[in-house]
């Protein structure tokens, strides 16, 4: 498996906004995407306006096909305008005991 990151502060104000795009539009497009296992929103225990963005695929090459085809940059346009810098993006390979 393979994860990708990305973490990001919101707007003033753009809390409600963020949930409602990237739930309802961004997160369903994702999930359709070849490979994808799971996507979801992950919102700071300790800071309202810090988020991260974690989607899990099947392998690294699955993550690299969507990023390639131009639907990644897309699904961050979406939500861009609720960021209150730039974000990050990390990407880890999953590993487990056999």
């Amino acid at each position: 498996m393979f994860v990708r990151m990305g973490s990001f502060r919101v707007v003033p104000g753009g809390v409600e906004h963020l949930r409602r795009i990237y739930l309802g539009e961004c997160a369903p497009i994702v999930k359709a995407a070849a490979g994808n296992l799971d996507c979801c929103l992950l919102e700071s225990n300790a800071d309202p306006d810090q988020f991260a963005a974690w989607t899990v695929w099947s392998s690294e090459e699955h993550a690299t096909a969507y990023e390639a085809s131009g639907t990644a940059k897309a699904v961050v346009e979406k939500v861009r305008h609720l960021f209150a810098g730039p974000p990050t993006l990390a990407s880890y390979r999953v590993r487990r005991e056999p």
